[in-house]
């Protein structure tokens, strides 16, 4: 029988945890004693024995601790760099650049490494600080890009409000083999003659970016795909567990616990016990108050007129948490985990405060509303590369109903192209799903676009994308737990 009051279950007395970078071994009472929301608790993350790492995670070749003047060089422009403390308190190379005026970073150290065909960069800059893009570049064998490969990352994002591209605060930029363009006649892996990367400001501005890290990395074996249902629907076992279950495809509810059990079209305690044996996991959800008013809400904008809203959301968030450990239901790194309810958690553009208070409490992985297909933005994503704040609003490939059957045909098949495009690049991203209906259902019941049916027949048809995926060998299926307890080095920053 699962005890209630215990975050991880059939632990044994001694178990590896990770604390501030060192591995250290811990008691499972430890968690219990300073509970759920206690930094012991989120910090040394348990599983049966052991961590569980990034198995994405790239190679960092410059950045963390070690950044010195000395490791870089300009070979383009005349930028004022310097090594400095970044907006997120650590270590960083200070880039400024002329007004309008690009600038070449080289960094030697890469020199002779080989480059499989993935590239990273965490810095903090965006429009807001004057830039407009990054390009990365590599010269195989010499410095003369005889051969070799270019890319640029371009957000353009004014203003961004609870976006998964960026926080504004440091943000990962995601080079990616499949998007780069040759230079001569590349082959991979190819060996690094020069490697640089070029800030480019906007036109008639300075520009001014923070530099945490760069890494390269093998494009990885698999991509993941994360499913998770919203809110605890019962339709969802009734119509929609069964498809991916019955595939042995991994699946995520994000629940809120003051209206599981109550009827309205809500799980049972039952289902979700029999969803947790079944080998799946839950995850907070909210807003915890069970009213309606509450319901059609989120947790920045419920409590924004209080005297604490920040407090008053994590709390929130806390309690959604705690009820599925009080019901035994709780997985290793489930306490990691939160769904932002309506993907809110900015008041505003650059508001930090929902995400630092939220990491305080325990939480490090989120997922946000944000949908990458058919976006302007790079649907280019590997969790374990994403920074601290990135790695708190973890974006989607779909699904909401897109208001008529001919444009849902369409929304299908983008979701379905989006699966398999994930899979041929090896990169990430979460499936949301909600209420399930019968197929047959009509238009005018399904309501208008933006709704969060989805109709059986469709889901039948996503759930079989992933299963050939799964069975090609390109992609695997995770809860978001796996997900959470796989942070590592990047989400330092």
């Amino acid at each position: 029988m699962r005890q209630p009051t215990n975050v991880v279950n059939n632990a044994p007395d001694f178990m590896m945890g990770w604390d501030n970078g060192q591995p250290v071994l811990v008691r499972p009472s430890e968690v219990l004693k300073e509970g759920l929301g206690s930094d012991t608790a989120a910090i040394k993350a348990l599983s049966a024995g052991s961590w569980i790492r990034g198995a994405k995670a790239p190679q960092p070749s410059f950045g963390g601790d070690a950044i010195s003047l000395s490791q870089i060089s300009i070979v383009a422009g005349a930028p004022t760099v310097t090594v400095t403390t970044g907006p997120n308190g650590m270590p960083a190379l200070k880039i400024v650049t002329g007004v309008g005026a690009p600038c070449d970073i080289a960094i030697p150290g890469m020199v002779d490494s080989y480059f499989h065909g993935d590239a990273f960069i965490c810095a903090h800059g965006d429009r807001s600080t004057g830039l407009d893009y990054f390009t990365f570049y590599v010269s195989q064998n010499d410095a003369t890009y005889t051969n070799g490969a270019s890319g640029f990352v371009q957000y353009g994002l004014t203003n961004p409000t609870s976006n998964s591209f960026e926080q504004q605060g440091a943000n990962t930029y995601h080079f990616r083999r499949a998007a780069l363009t040759p230079i001569g006649a590349p082959t991979y892996p190819m060996q690094i003659g020069q490697c640089k990367f070029r800030v480019q400001p906007l036109a008639g501005q300075t520009c001014t970016v923070f530099i945490y890290a760069v890494g390269i990395a093998p494009v990885a074996r698999k991509s993941r795909i994360c499913v998770v249902w919203d809110d605890g629907y019962d339709s969802a076992f009734r119509l929609g567990v069964d498809s991916f279950g019955s595939r042995g495809i991994k699946q995520t509810m994000a629940v809120i616990g003051s209206v599981q059990g109550a009827g309205n079209g809500y799980s049972t305690l039952a289902q979700l016990r029999a969803f947790v044996d079944s080998g799946n996991a839950l995850v907070a959800h909210g807003p915890w108050p069970s009213d309606a008013t509450s319901q059609g809400s989120n947790i920045v904008d419920l409590y924004a007129a209080t005297g604490d809203p920040v407090s008053n959301a994590v709390a929130d968030a806390r309690a959604a948490r705690q009820w599925i450990n009080d019901q035994g239901l709780s997985v290793p790194g489930f306490e990691k985990c939160y769904v932002w309810p309506q993907g809110k958690f900015q008041a505003f553009s650059g508001d930090l405060r929902y995400l630092n208070a939220m990491r305080d409490a325990g939480f490090t992985t989120c997922r946000n509303v944000g949908n990458v297909v058919g976006s302007a933005q790079p649907a280019s994503y590997n969790f374990d590369a994403t920074s601290k704040y990135g790695h708190m609003a973890l974006p989607i490939i779909g699904h909401t109903w897109a208001g008529t059957t001919a444009n849902e045909a369409t929304n299908i098949t983008n979701i379905t192209n989006a699966i398999a495009a994930m899979a041929t690049n090896r990169t990430d991203a979460f499936l949301m799903l909600h209420r399930v209906v019968r197929t047959g259902t009509s238009d005018g019941a399904m309501g208008a676009a933006g709704g969060i049916s989805i109709r059986q027949g469709d889901l039948e048809t996503i759930a079989a994308a992933i299963k050939t995926q799964i069975d090609n060998g390109t992609m695997d299926a995770v809860t978001m737990p796996e997900l959470a307890l796989s942070n590592g080095w990047w989400q330092q920053f």
